[in-house]
Order: structure tokens, then C-alpha cells, then sequence
């Protein structure tokens, strides 16, 4: 079970846990939402009162192990409250309490990680650069053929990694690649051809900082089609 936000504080899962008891700002993130064999089997309808519950029971016993710690939603409610919409089932706590008392957690039913947001007498470290990470920019280019006036226009799909600190620092990246993109190069015909960006279409953050060899999602864009028999999903679990 990680307890992450630590690199922010200069600090390891072991030093971390010598602090004993210096006070601890933190937040506890549930898999309040994960689809277990348990969770599966059950018939839809009783689904989502299972996960309300067993958050509760999660929440409940975090409250009976740890009395002398402070548990809130993160929206500053207590966790005592029963009725909820679905969409506001608590996944993620704030705590406060020592360093031994939160790294303690980490055992505890239903906790999938714990972030540091605030320890006693060390400062978080302030970097003086926005961190970079990988962008999708996808941009539409235009095939262009020198004095060609009919017929169709070649286009072009493009899709182009990027490491930048934010949407805009991608575009600006990229400006001196999509020029030398576009030198101009002779067809066969002796014509001049250039490929040139037309417009932007989307940039897409792929939120991971290292490319996964196995698989990594560098674009993603949802839509909709009409329902078909042959879409039915069914699944096998009950």
C-alpha cells in the first residue's frame, strides 16, 4: 500500500515512519468504486447499496481503530452522514494525525494509497519548474501541390507526442517542427509539394510522465453510435 507525496518532502517510506509522532496532514484514497468478484456477481439493482455500504463499513472502522485521529470527507463533512447520492460516496478522507498513526493506515480494509499533503516542521519543496509531461497533439495537415487548383486536396490525420508543462507550451513546442515539416520537396512531376499544418485539432494529456513499452493510451476522444443487437454486452459473472 504506497504512501506517496513523500518526494515532496525530501523523504522515504522509511524516514517518514522515524518521524513517530510529528502531526500529519494527509488524504485517504478508498477504492470506493472498484468492481470486485463481490461486487460483480451481485444483480445490478443491488449494486450500487453494496458499495454505499461497504464504504460505510470501511469509514466506520477506520473511526473505531483510530478514535484519537480527525477523519472528513474532503469536502469538510464528517463520514457519519448514511444518506448519499451515489456520485457522493466518499473515496477519499482527510486525516490528521502522527506520522506512526498514518503510516498505520496503510493495513486498513478498503484504503488503496495515502497522499502527504502536510507534515510538522518540514517544508514542501518548491519547484522552480512546471514538471514536464507527455502531450498528444493531434493537428490536421494539408497536402499542397504547387498552382494546383481542381480536384481533391490530400489531407492528413497527424498525431505527435510532446514533453511540455502545459497545453499551451505543447503547441509553442512544436511550432519549429511543423515548419521543417512543411519544406517543400519535388513530386515526380517536378512539382513542388509541401505538407502543411492546416489547423489543431485537440491536444490530449496523457497525465503518465514515462511511455509504458507494453501500452500506453496516447489519444482518446469518447462519441456515441446507436444501440445494435450484435453491441449487447452480457456479461458472464452471474
Amino acid at each position: 500500500m504506497p504512501v506517496m507525496g513523500l518526494e515532496n518532502f525530501g523523504l522515504t517510506l522509511t524516514s517518514f515512519r522515524r518521524l513517530a509522532n510529528r502531526k500529519v496532514h494527509a488524504l485517504v484514497n478508498f477504492g470506493t468504486y472498484d468492481l470486485t468478484p463481490g461486487v460483480r456477481k451481485l444483480k445490478p439493482t443491488k449494486r450500487l447499496p453494496y458499495m454505499a455500504a461497504r464504504v460505510d463499513r470501511w469509514i466506520q472502522r477506520l473511526h473505531r481503530l483510530h478514535p484519537e485521529m480527525s477523519f472528513l470527507e474532503k469536502n469538510g463533512i464528517v463520514t457519519h452522514r448514511k444518506a448519499r447520492r451515489w456520485s457522493q460516496l466518499p473515496s477519499t478522507l482527510t486525516v490528521q494525525g502522527t506520522a506512526r498513526e498514518v503510516s498505520a493506515l496503510t493495513e486498513a480494509p478498503g484504503v488503496r494509497s495515502i497522499y502527504v499533503m502536510r507534515i510538522e516542521g518540514h517544508r514542501r519543496r518548491v519547484s522552480s519548474k512546471s514538471p514536464l509531461t507527455w502531450y498528444c497533439v493531434r493537428a490536421f495537415v494539408v497536402i499542397q501541390v504547387e498552382d494546383a487548383r481542381l480536384g481533391n486536396q490530400g489531407t492528413e490525420d497527424r498525431f505527435v507526442l510532446v514533453r511540455a508543462s502545459s497545453f499551451e507550451d505543447a503547441k509553442k513546442r512544436l511550432k519549429l517542427q511543423w515548419q521543417e515539416y512543411a519544406t517543400p520537396y519535388l513530386n515526380s512531376d517536378g512539382q513542388m509539394v509541401r505538407w502543411s499544418l492546416d489547423k489543431i485539432i485537440d491536444i490530449y494529456d496523457l497525465i503518465d510522465v514515462d511511455i509504458n513499452p507494453d501500452g500506453t493510451e496516447v489519444y482518446s476522444k469518447l462519441g456515441q453510435r446507436r444501440m445494435r443487437p450484435q453491441y449487447v454486452w452480457r456479461p458472464k459473472s452471474r
